[in-house]
């Protein structure tokens, strides 16, 4: 059995990081933003938790398990990031959907193992 990792959502609104504590947890990705957003509210703890937590957090499907790799890694990535997590936000506020910046494959199996197929 394959350990469980805190990483960073594919299947993220802003930066993956309520996406994949969702994940981890397995709660409603919905919760832990409403959390992250009434943590704002109490004293702008929320913000700093999240940044801290994006710089913190591996990308889903990483290969890097050392910290100070992960960080660098991140911090390199970070202005392509915000600018697209930018404009994710902007369409949620127009109301336009939001479509993923990459193909997320879900596989879905039954209690006995077998695959259910997806929708397309």
């Amino acid at each position: 059995m394959m350990a469980r990792r805190l990483q960073k959502s594919r299947n993220r609104l802003v930066l993956g990081v309520a996406g994949g504590i969702a994940d981890y947890f397995n709660v409603d990705p919905v919760i832990v933003r409403a959390i992250f957003i009434l943590l704002v509210f109490a004293n702008g703890v929320g913000i700093l938790l999240y940044i801290l937590l994006s710089l913190l957090m591996p990308k889903a499907g990483g290969t890097t398990a050392e910290t100070l790799a992960v960080v660098k890694e991140n911090l390199k990535t970070a202005p392509r990031e915000a600018t697209e997590a930018g404009r994710r936000v902007v369409q949620v506020l127009r109301g336009t959907s939001v479509e993923p910046e990459e193909p997320v494959e879900k596989i879905s199996a039954q209690k006995d193992g077998t695959e259910i197929p997806s929708k397309p």
